[in-house]
């Protein structure tokens, strides 16, 4: 077998079987080493919620080796309803320092090889450790395991994610069962589609600290987990399952169901990463064709709310404005409103740009691991 152009070792044995003859036959097994997995749940102002996350994360075929919730400076009952666990879980309380350092901060506490990321308003199927523990044991080269999952919202669940990738988005790929690698220039196909998802993915402990964890120059801004996925998948072996294993929640208190917010958390992303990840030098045009389609759309919705101020503030950044009939009329009206250049898109949505010196000595280059 081979894993991303290197033999994947999978601790291949000699078993001796006796036959009826009095003769003995042998047969190569695989022996699966003991796979610990430490789950990290960072946590802010969600008592309710990240209730029903532990909840899945107890319940479990094959349990967590521990399970670690770094609340992030609460002032709800969340610790309160946390205590109910007793020790079957492990809080730690922290100042406030925003969701990054707290990841950073539970995986360092952390015990195992692997650790799992899970926001505090997600689900974990039952399945997920047992599921997560058959890969990790027979191609521990793995350095990234993400999966497959399904938003929710109090009234529907939406199909997986992977049912709606592009035609040709794993082309090329390696396909195993239910885990698919080795994806051609994937750090530019998740700037068309991005299914590879903090919350439910699991690491190598290793490997996260290599490449400096989570960027805390990225607090308050939406999408800020992308930016650590982008330095991952460029630095490391990842794999992706295929098996719907999560249950991402979508309401008012999260930024993905804020679209504005979150195409233009996404925008600061891919200009950060031209700026600072080795490997954006070699997708520079995908990288500026994404932001320039997220501006594109950030105008339309803008438009489409009568958040005229956004929009109009949007509009003169679209490098490649559109030359329909109809996105000449929005444009004329914008004119009209005569608010071109006086308007802050950041502090309007409530997010400041990241710092343009990266939070960790380690420059997020994208260097391999090895």
């Amino acid at each position: 077998m081979f894993y991303s152009g290197r033999k994947v070792a999978c601790f291949p044995a000699i078993s001796i079987i006796p036959c009826d003859t009095g003769a003995y036959i042998t047969e190569e097994v695989i022996l699966t080493p003991e796979i610990t997995i430490s789950l990290i749940i960072p946590s802010h102002n969600r008592a309710q919620l990240v209730m029903e996350t532990v909840n899945s994360a107890l319940n479990q075929t094959r349990p967590f080796k521990e399970i670690i919730v770094v609340d992030d400076a609460s002032t709800d009952d969340t610790l309160e309803r946390l205590s109910q666990f007793g020790d079957r879980i492990t809080v730690i309380p922290s100042s406030k320092i925003g969701v990054q350092a707290a990841r950073n901060m539970g995986v360092h506490a952390a015990k195992s090889q692997y650790i799992t990321l899970c926001d505090s308003d997600d689900i974990l199927v039952p399945e997920f450790v047992e599921e997560v523990s058959k890969w990790l044991a027979k191609c521990p080269d793995c350095d990234s395991l993400y999966v497959n999952y399904r938003s929710f919202t109090e009234t529907r669940v939406e199909n997986d994610i992977l049912s709606g990738a592009p035609h040709g988005f794993f082309d090329g790929a390696v396909f195993e069962g239910s885990f698919i690698h080795g994806v051609p220039d994937l750090y530019a196909r998740t700037v068309r589609f991005q299914p590879y998802l903090v919350s439910g993915v699991t690491i190598k402990k290793s490997f996260y600290e290599a490449i400096g964890g989570f960027n805390t120059a990225f607090d308050r801004v939406p999408a800020e987990d992308w930016e650590y996925t982008l330095r991952a998948i460029s630095s490391g072996h990842t794999v992706m399952c295929t098996i719907p294993l999560v249950r991402i929640r979508h309401h008012n208190g999260n930024d993905s169901k804020n679209a504005l917010r979150q195409a233009l958390g996404e925008v600061e992303v891919l200009k950060y990463a031209m700026q600072h990840h080795k490997a954006a030098s070699s997708y520079r045009k995908q990288l500026m064709d994404g932001i320039n389609r997220r501006r594109e759309e950030v105008f339309y919705e803008a438009f489409r709310q009568r958040n005229f101020p956004v929009a109009g503030a949007v509009l003169p950044l679209l490098e490649n404005k559109p030359r329909s009939l109809i996105f000449k009329m929005k444009k004329l009206i914008m004119m009209a409103h005569s608010i071109f250049n006086h308007y802050d898109l950041r502090t309007s949505l409530n997010f400041s740009a990241p710092s343009e010196t990266p939070a960790s000595a380690k420059q997020f280059d994208g260097h391999s691991h090895s």
